[in-house]
Protein backbone atom coordinates (compact mmCIF):
# COMPACT_ATOMS: atom_id res chain seq x y z
CA UNK A 1 0.00 0.00 0.00
CA UNK A 2 1.15 3.06 -0.77
CA UNK A 3 0.93 6.53 1.54
CA UNK A 4 0.04 9.17 0.06
CA UNK A 5 16.63 24.67 -21.97
CA UNK A 6 19.52 26.56 -21.28
CA UNK A 7 20.74 27.72 -17.79
CA UNK A 8 19.56 30.89 -16.31
CA UNK A 9 22.45 33.10 -15.16
CA UNK A 10 20.80 36.39 -15.05
CA UNK A 11 18.68 37.43 -11.77
CA UNK A 12 15.92 40.56 -11.73
CA UNK A 13 17.09 43.35 -9.34
CA UNK A 14 13.72 41.93 -7.51
CA UNK A 15 15.00 38.80 -6.94
CA UNK A 16 18.48 40.02 -5.39
CA UNK A 17 16.46 42.36 -3.34
CA UNK A 18 14.59 39.31 -2.21
CA UNK A 19 17.34 37.08 -1.10
CA UNK A 20 18.97 39.64 0.62
CA UNK A 21 16.10 39.10 2.88
CA UNK A 22 14.42 42.86 2.24
CA UNK A 23 11.34 43.59 2.93
CA UNK A 24 10.90 41.52 6.18
CA UNK A 25 10.11 37.79 5.88
CA UNK A 26 6.86 37.47 5.18
CA UNK A 27 4.47 34.27 6.02
CA UNK A 28 1.65 33.51 3.38
CA UNK A 29 -0.97 31.25 3.83
CA UNK A 30 -0.63 28.04 2.13
CA UNK A 31 -0.64 28.35 -1.86
CA UNK A 32 -3.75 28.22 -4.04
CA UNK A 33 -3.32 24.74 -5.29
CA UNK A 34 -5.05 21.14 -5.02
CA UNK A 35 -3.84 19.78 -1.72
CA UNK A 36 -5.31 16.53 -2.70
CA UNK A 37 -3.47 12.86 -3.49
CA UNK A 38 -5.70 12.63 -6.35
CA UNK A 39 -3.41 14.77 -8.86
CA UNK A 40 -4.79 12.80 -12.01
CA UNK A 41 -7.38 15.38 -11.86
CA UNK A 42 -5.28 18.40 -12.11
CA UNK A 43 -2.67 16.91 -14.20
CA UNK A 44 -0.08 18.19 -12.12
CA UNK A 45 2.70 16.56 -9.85
CA UNK A 46 1.91 15.65 -6.50
CA UNK A 47 4.72 16.23 -3.72
CA UNK A 48 4.79 14.78 -0.14
CA UNK A 49 7.45 15.71 2.38
CA UNK A 50 8.10 12.14 4.45
CA UNK A 51 11.31 13.65 6.78
CA UNK A 52 14.71 15.01 6.54
CA UNK A 53 15.46 14.92 3.01
CA UNK A 54 12.82 12.04 1.75
CA UNK A 55 10.28 12.76 -0.84
CA UNK A 56 7.32 10.80 -2.71
CA UNK A 57 6.58 12.19 -5.54
CA UNK A 58 4.06 11.45 -7.64
CA UNK A 59 2.39 11.68 -11.67
CA UNK A 60 -0.35 12.02 -13.10
CA UNK A 61 -0.56 8.70 -14.08
CA UNK A 62 -0.06 7.36 -10.47
CA UNK A 63 3.40 6.88 -11.06
CA UNK A 64 5.46 7.22 -7.61
CA UNK A 65 9.20 7.30 -6.79
CA UNK A 66 11.51 7.92 -3.88
CA UNK A 67 13.98 10.10 -2.98
CA UNK A 68 16.22 9.60 -0.07
CA UNK A 69 14.60 7.30 2.54
CA UNK A 70 16.70 7.76 5.52
CA UNK A 71 17.79 5.05 8.03
CA UNK A 72 15.69 4.87 11.60
CA UNK A 73 17.49 6.26 14.53
CA UNK A 74 21.11 6.39 12.91
CA UNK A 75 21.80 10.01 13.47
CA UNK A 76 18.07 11.03 13.19
CA UNK A 77 15.99 10.41 16.18
CA UNK A 78 13.10 8.94 14.19
CA UNK A 79 11.70 6.13 12.23
CA UNK A 80 11.31 5.63 8.19
CA UNK A 81 7.77 4.82 8.06
CA UNK A 82 6.59 1.55 7.00
CA UNK A 83 4.64 1.16 3.72
CA UNK A 84 6.32 2.95 1.48
CA UNK A 85 6.11 1.13 -1.95
CA UNK A 86 6.92 3.47 -4.55
CA UNK A 87 7.73 2.29 -8.57
CA UNK A 88 11.49 3.89 -8.11
CA UNK A 89 13.75 5.28 -5.65
CA UNK A 90 16.28 7.50 -6.28
CA UNK A 91 19.42 7.66 -4.17
CA UNK A 92 21.86 11.00 -4.27
CA UNK A 93 24.80 9.69 -2.11
CA UNK A 94 25.04 6.58 -0.21
CA UNK A 95 25.04 8.24 3.50
CA UNK A 96 22.82 6.64 6.07
CA UNK A 97 20.55 9.95 6.09
CA UNK A 98 19.55 9.36 2.56
CA UNK A 99 20.63 6.01 1.45
CA UNK A 100 18.05 3.62 4.41
CA UNK A 101 21.54 2.61 5.68
CA UNK A 102 22.28 0.66 2.07
CA UNK A 103 26.01 1.74 2.26
CA UNK A 104 26.51 0.58 5.87
CA UNK A 105 24.92 -2.73 5.12
CA UNK A 106 21.75 -2.40 6.38
CA UNK A 107 18.73 -4.21 4.83
CA UNK A 108 17.18 -2.45 2.26
CA UNK A 109 13.53 -2.83 1.73
CA UNK A 110 13.63 -1.47 -2.02
CA UNK A 111 15.42 -4.56 -4.12
CA UNK A 112 12.73 -4.90 -6.30
CA UNK A 113 12.23 -1.97 -7.75
CA UNK A 114 14.16 0.24 -10.18
CA UNK A 115 16.93 2.03 -8.37
CA UNK A 116 19.13 5.18 -9.68
CA UNK A 117 21.70 6.31 -7.22
CA UNK A 118 23.94 7.87 -10.02
CA UNK A 119 24.56 9.60 -13.06
CA UNK A 120 21.98 8.06 -15.71
CA UNK A 121 18.60 8.30 -17.00
CA UNK A 122 15.26 6.34 -15.92
CA UNK A 123 11.68 6.45 -17.14
CA UNK A 124 8.84 5.62 -14.58
CA UNK A 125 5.50 5.83 -15.94
CA UNK A 126 4.85 9.65 -17.36
CA UNK A 127 8.56 10.47 -14.95
CA UNK A 128 11.55 10.89 -16.83
CA UNK A 129 14.26 11.33 -14.75
CA UNK A 130 18.47 12.44 -15.09
CA UNK A 131 20.81 11.88 -13.08
CA UNK A 132 24.06 14.37 -12.60
CA UNK A 133 27.27 14.16 -11.27
CA UNK A 134 27.91 16.31 -8.60
CA UNK A 135 30.01 16.33 -5.40
CA UNK A 136 29.28 16.25 -1.98
CA UNK A 137 29.61 19.20 0.15
CA UNK A 138 32.96 19.78 2.30
CA UNK A 139 34.38 18.67 4.50
CA UNK A 140 31.82 15.14 4.16
CA UNK A 141 31.68 11.99 2.41
CA UNK A 142 34.99 11.71 1.98
CA UNK A 143 34.64 7.92 2.84
CA UNK A 144 32.89 7.13 -0.53
CA UNK A 145 34.76 10.02 -2.74
CA UNK A 146 32.04 12.93 -2.14
CA UNK A 147 29.98 11.07 -4.86
CA UNK A 148 26.43 13.45 -4.95
CA UNK A 149 24.01 12.78 -7.84
CA UNK A 150 21.61 15.68 -8.90
CA UNK A 151 18.13 14.28 -9.25
CA UNK A 152 16.55 15.82 -11.98
CA UNK A 153 12.47 15.02 -12.13
CA UNK A 154 10.24 16.24 -15.23
CA UNK A 155 6.73 15.48 -14.16
CA UNK A 156 3.31 17.04 -15.93
CA UNK A 157 5.62 19.68 -17.39
CA UNK A 158 7.64 20.52 -14.25
CA UNK A 159 11.08 20.40 -13.83
CA UNK A 160 12.52 19.46 -10.24
CA UNK A 161 15.80 19.07 -9.02
CA UNK A 162 16.53 17.65 -5.95
CA UNK A 163 20.56 18.45 -4.47
CA UNK A 164 21.12 16.17 -2.21
CA UNK A 165 24.00 17.22 -0.36
CA UNK A 166 25.57 18.82 -3.02
CA UNK A 167 28.03 21.71 -2.38
CA UNK A 168 28.41 24.63 -4.81
CA UNK A 169 27.69 24.52 -7.95
CA UNK A 170 29.53 24.40 -10.67
CA UNK A 171 29.04 25.53 -14.08
CA UNK A 172 28.58 22.52 -15.70
CA UNK A 173 26.27 21.14 -13.12
CA UNK A 174 24.39 25.03 -14.01
CA UNK A 175 24.34 23.95 -17.45
CA UNK A 176 23.47 20.56 -17.14
CA UNK A 177 20.90 21.23 -15.20
CA UNK A 178 18.93 23.71 -17.77
CA UNK A 179 15.88 24.78 -16.31
CA UNK A 180 14.44 24.14 -12.63
CA UNK A 181 10.79 24.84 -12.03
CA UNK A 182 11.39 23.55 -8.47
CA UNK A 183 14.51 23.36 -6.37
CA UNK A 184 14.79 21.46 -3.58
CA UNK A 185 17.72 22.02 -1.27
CA UNK A 186 19.40 21.43 1.65
CA UNK A 187 18.86 24.23 4.85
CA UNK A 188 19.50 24.38 8.41
CA UNK A 189 19.82 27.11 10.78
CA UNK A 190 23.48 26.45 11.43
CA UNK A 191 24.43 25.96 7.61
CA UNK A 192 25.32 22.10 7.87
CA UNK A 193 25.57 21.85 4.25
CA UNK A 194 25.40 25.07 2.50
CA UNK A 195 26.69 28.66 3.77
CA UNK A 196 24.19 31.66 3.44
CA UNK A 197 26.70 32.51 0.58
CA UNK A 198 26.73 29.40 -1.36
CA UNK A 199 23.25 29.09 -0.88
CA UNK A 200 21.94 32.96 -2.21
CA UNK A 201 24.25 31.66 -5.09
CA UNK A 202 22.82 28.46 -6.35
CA UNK A 203 19.46 30.87 -5.99
CA UNK A 204 20.61 33.73 -7.87
CA UNK A 205 22.06 31.08 -10.77
CA UNK A 206 19.12 28.62 -10.67
CA UNK A 207 16.33 31.00 -10.25
CA UNK A 208 13.63 28.38 -9.54
CA UNK A 209 10.19 29.46 -9.07
CA UNK A 210 9.48 27.03 -5.97
CA UNK A 211 12.50 26.30 -3.21
CA UNK A 212 11.76 23.31 -0.88
CA UNK A 213 14.21 23.64 1.76
CA UNK A 214 15.11 19.87 3.09
CA UNK A 215 17.34 18.44 5.57
CA UNK A 216 16.66 20.63 8.93
CA UNK A 217 16.32 19.55 12.19
CA UNK A 218 12.80 18.26 13.74
CA UNK A 219 12.45 19.12 16.81
CA UNK A 220 9.09 17.77 17.25
CA UNK A 221 10.32 13.99 16.45
CA UNK A 222 13.74 14.01 18.58
CA UNK A 223 14.04 13.38 21.94
CA UNK A 224 16.85 15.50 23.01
CA UNK A 225 17.93 18.85 22.31
CA UNK A 226 21.28 17.88 21.18
CA UNK A 227 20.10 15.40 18.70
CA UNK A 228 20.78 15.14 15.58
CA UNK A 229 24.54 16.82 16.09
CA UNK A 230 25.64 19.57 14.23
CA UNK A 231 22.32 20.39 12.45
CA UNK A 232 20.03 23.33 13.10
CA UNK A 233 16.41 24.03 12.33
CA UNK A 234 14.54 25.91 9.76
CA UNK A 235 13.04 29.03 11.07
CA UNK A 236 16.36 30.89 11.67
CA UNK A 237 17.53 29.79 7.46
CA UNK A 238 14.15 31.36 7.04
CA UNK A 239 14.07 34.49 9.29
CA UNK A 240 15.57 37.42 6.47
CA UNK A 241 13.67 35.38 3.39
CA UNK A 242 10.82 36.74 1.86
CA UNK A 243 7.50 35.15 0.49
CA UNK A 244 7.83 32.00 2.68
CA UNK A 245 4.90 29.96 2.48
CA UNK A 246 4.16 27.52 5.11
CA UNK A 247 2.11 24.34 4.09
CA UNK A 248 -0.31 22.95 6.34
CA UNK A 249 0.42 20.30 5.20
CA UNK A 250 3.04 17.10 4.29
CA UNK A 251 1.56 17.17 0.46
CA UNK A 252 0.80 19.65 -2.31
CA UNK A 253 -0.37 19.11 -5.50
CA UNK A 254 1.85 22.09 -8.39
CA UNK A 255 0.90 22.25 -12.21
CA UNK A 256 2.43 24.17 -14.54
CA UNK A 257 -0.32 27.23 -14.55
CA UNK A 258 -0.30 27.16 -10.28
CA UNK A 259 3.41 28.31 -10.72
CA UNK A 260 3.94 31.22 -8.55
CA UNK A 261 5.23 34.11 -10.70
CA UNK A 262 7.61 35.49 -8.17
CA UNK A 263 10.07 33.12 -6.26
CA UNK A 264 8.41 31.19 -3.43
CA UNK A 265 9.88 29.29 -0.40
CA UNK A 266 7.42 26.05 0.44
CA UNK A 267 7.94 24.88 4.16
CA UNK A 268 6.40 21.58 4.57
CA UNK A 269 5.07 19.58 7.59
CA UNK A 270 6.70 16.56 7.77
CA UNK A 271 4.64 13.51 7.04
CA UNK A 272 2.40 12.34 10.24
CA UNK A 273 3.08 8.76 9.84
CA UNK A 274 6.69 9.57 10.47
CA UNK A 275 6.93 8.76 14.54
CA UNK A 276 10.56 9.41 16.41
CA UNK A 277 11.52 6.52 18.55
CA UNK A 278 10.34 7.80 21.75
CA UNK A 279 6.45 7.65 20.17
CA UNK A 280 4.53 4.70 21.94
CA UNK A 281 3.32 1.89 19.42
CA UNK A 282 7.01 1.55 17.44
Amino acid sequence: MKHHGPSRFVGTAHLVWWLLGFPPALVLAAPAVAQSARQDEVGGVEIEYVAHAAFLLRSPDGSEVLIDPFQSRVWLGYDFPDGVNPDAVLITHPHYDHDAGRFRGAEFPWTGVPLLDGPGRLEVGDIVVLGLEGKHADPYGKEFGQRNTLMVLEIAGIRIAHLGDNGPLTLRNLEELGRIDVLMLPADGVDHILSKEETSDILRSVEPRVIIPMHYRLPDLEDSPDSPSDLGEIDPWLADRGNVRRLSSHRTVLRVTDLPEEPAIFVFDHAPYVRSAGMPGR
